[in-house]
């Protein structure tokens, strides 16, 4: 009896060492985090798509580990009692994020490339109410002027990374999902033909990748990535705001056995702001209005060796940009296609794209007073666009091997009409021309000792741009892109990496054949442009203790030919300033980044990045005014910095800081924008589960900085205050 008794005693007190452990998992913006591993003891257990574990007989006084991939590891005691637990987890250190775009696939390499993701719960705690505002809290990241893609016309939406500048069209190239976001005429990127909804990560590889990308990527490449397929889900918000903005952003997706169906879409409307600065506007000052809808609609099918899938994209915007006469519009359509698989050790994978992008903008001239304004000219331009590409990739415990195919081509038809001081037009005439271009790329990612990784990538491409006009020259060139690197890790601790490569990119359709004009400065473009060279390195190293991950990168660049927007002295017309784009000789660029990330505790975070750069007119025998000037639109420096702070019982707060140095307007450095810094604050608290409000405010002191001198002199986003809701299911 007494052994009897025992035994029950004994087996009670293991049933009450035991305790029933449930909960969710759930990133810092709430939403839920499908698949992380959950584990207490031997207890384990896997979270479904809403997030929700279950651990029946979890030992007390164990700790809780979670993991899940792309997040730190989380942990917390289980007391001896059943619990409700809800983990948040962070986005992962810098040393272990794998960057699809650094090698355009998921292999890990101990990468040479400096890079930086951004997940989508970053993303959606930050005040920032654009994309291209968020990426602006990334080292070396400028567009061609300061202003938001809210406000500003497109055309100024060239990315620069490195310094490397001169002109609007971007020296980057920026992807969404593997294909172009470039404009195919100009170059120049919409940043909002993705719904915010829809977007997992970006990722942010800064350095010339030429070996891979080719032409577009001289300071790097930015790329967009939407959820993956394979899970059930569906995010929403809905937002209103000051200057009389309101947006809506969805997605939703999901599978059922091997097919998979996937839609978002997202719709703004806003009245903007007045972006003449205050002490010159006149009756002609109005609000630079946007208003835009884009989407996607996609399926595919899964089989487990290989799977495929497609995808019809809109998007249509139309903006005032300051002047009731000046507006442009734009109407975007394009159908893509992936399929890939493995067989054995190998992958492969195709994808194919094409579409159509109508594009059209009026000009004006505005009176002294700036009490009247007339037309000048309005151009249309419809552009018809398809891409073509392949790769193959083996990979072993020693190397990876990638090789693959590319090809583009771009035709834009450019129709200007003018129109006289009585406003009689004329016209139409015609511009534009057709682009082609075809590359095959390889790269070798190599470890011939445990701590070292070696990778070595090459690219051949041919380019060719034909103009309607035949009295225009017919350009085409071939050229070869090496690019070597390799990191060597010393420790845990630290790594570091070093990199030299050369890359080009070729004249855009716009720089080509179409002039535009801001304030009283007219661009006019120029069918004889080069293509332009560059050649760099970089070196730097990583560290990672403890609670502190930490990265600094050096860099010097030199782009040959580059294409400047050069003034022209004397002006043809007394009172405008007309400037052409040319090809000058040496552009140097060489500067430092860094960023450091903390965690101090489990629910703060703080970051901060800082980037100094120099870009400079090294050589210009053509322009010799230029010699020494800074680069145009090229900062000084860059510092920022983000405190977030994520309470599990739902309370989410971050605030980021950031400050921008001097910069020029123009190539001769008559026109100075000052250094400006601002705040942003974020809010957000969870309803319940699945639900979420949140406040966000820009530029909280409501501070007049500058974006242009045209020379004009036009100022940025004010104050903005926001408050919306989010939906995060199942």
């Amino acid at each position: 009896m007494r052994t009897a008794i025992l035994c029950l005693v004994s087996t009670f007190i293991a049933v009450a060492a035991e305790a029933q452990v449930s909960g969710v998992v759930v990133d810092a913006s709430g939403a839920p985090v499908a698949g992380a591993t959950v584990t207490a003891g031997t207890s384990s257990a896997t979270t479904g798509d809403d997030g929700v574990f279950s651990l029946p007989d979890a030992p007390a006084g164990a700790e809780l580990q979670v993991t899940a991939a792309g997040f730190a590891p989380a942990s917390m005691p289980v007391q001896g009692d059943a619990q409700q637990l809800r983990v948040v987890l962070q986005p992962a250190p810098f040393v272990d994020t794998v960057v699809v775009t650094a090698s355009r696939g998921a292999a890990r390499l101990a990468t040479p490339e400096a890079t930086t993701v951004l997940t989508s719960a970053e993303l959606l705690t930050s005040a920032a109410g654009a994309l291209d505002d968020a990426l602006r809290n990334t080292p070396g990241f400028s567009l061609f002027r300061r202003s938001s893609s809210r406000v500003s016309n497109p055309t100024t939406q060239g990315v620069t990374l490195r310094g490397v500048s001169g002109s609007g069209a971007s020296r980057t190239l920026v992807l969404a999902d593997g294909l172009p976001l470039n404009d195919p005429f100009g170059s120049w990127v919409y940043w909002n033909r993705i719904p915010q909804a829809a977007v997992d990560r970006v990722e942010i590889v800064r350095g010339a990748t030429g070996d891979l990308y080719g032409a577009d990527a001289l300071g790097g490449v930015v790329q967009v990535l939407t959820f993956a397929p394979g899970r059930t889900r569906f995010r929403a918000s809905g937002e209103a705001g000051s200057h009389d903005t309101a947006r809506f952003s969805g997605f939703g997706g999901t599978q059922r056995g091997p097919w998979s169906v996937d839609a978002a879409g997202e719709w703004l409307r806003t009245d903007g702001v007045v972006v003449v600065g205050e002490e010159s506007r006149g009756p002609v000052d109005v609000r630079a209005d946007s208003d835009y809808a884009s989407g996607f609609f996609g399926g595919g099918y899964n089989a487990g060796q290989w799977h495929a899938t497609v995808r019809l994209s809109l998007y249509d915007e139309e903006r005032g940009n300051g002047t009731p006469v000046t507006v442009n519009n734009t109407n975007w359509t394009q159908v893509s296609g992936e399929a890939g698989g493995s067989v054995g050790e190998s992958a492969w994978q195709v994808r194919a794209s094409g579409g159509t992008q109508d594009y059209y903008q009026t000009f004006s001239a505005v009176a002294a007073g700036r009490a009247t304004e007339r037309l000048t000219f309005e151009q249309t331009i419809p552009t018809s666009f398809s891409t073509a590409s392949g790769q193959w990739t083996r990979g072993t415990a020693e190397q990876v091997w990638l090789l693959g195919a590319e090809f583009k081509r771009a035709e834009g038809n450019q129709e200007e009409a003018r129109y006289s001081v009585t406003g009689v037009p004329s016209g139409p005439f015609p511009s534009g021309g057709t682009e082609t271009s075809g590359a095959m790329f390889a790269r070798i990612s190599l470890t011939p000792r445990d701590p070292l990784t070696v990778v070595i990538g090459m690219r051949g491409d041919f380019w060719q741009s034909t103009p309607n006009d035949d009295t225009q020259p017919t350009h085409s060139a071939q050229f070869f892109s090496p690019r070597v690197s390799a990191a060597w890790r010393f420790s845990p601790i630290v790594s570091v990496h070093a990199s030299a490569y050369r890359a080009h990119r070729t004249p855009t359709l716009n720089e080509l054949h179409r002039r535009f004009a801001v304030g009283n400065a007219v661009t006019n473009a120029n069918p004889e442009l080069d293509p332009e060279h560059l050649t760099g390195v970089e070196g730097g190293a990583l560290f990672s203790w403890r609670q502190l991950s930490a990265r600094m990168t050096g860099f010097w660049n030199e782009l040959d030919g580059a294409i400047t927007n050069v003034t022209l002295t004397p002006p043809p017309v007394p009172g405008q300033i007309t400037r052409q784009r040319q090809n000058t000789d040496t552009v140097r660029a060489r500067g430092l980044e860094v960023e450091a990330d903390l965690r101090p505790h489990p629910q703060l975070t703080v970051s901060a990045l800082a980037g100094v750069t120099r870009s400079t007119v090294a050589e210009a025998p053509r322009q010799p005014l230029l010699i020494d000037k800074r680069v145009q639109q090229v900062p000084s420096y860059q510092l920022g910095a983000t405190v977030t702070y994520v309470d599990p019982r739902g309370f989410t707060g971050s605030l980021q800081a950031r400050r921008v140095g001097l910069q020029y307007d123009d190539d001769l450095n008559t026109f100075r924008l000052e250094p400006f810094g601002v705040v942003d604050l974020f809010l957000g608290q969870r309803l319940m589960q699945g639900l979420h409000v949140f406040a966000a405010v820009e530029n909280l002191g409501d501070l007049d900085y500058d974006v242009g001198r045209t020379p004009i002199r036009t100022i940025g986003w004010p104050r903005t205050v926001r408050i919306g809701l989010r939906v995060f299911l199942p």
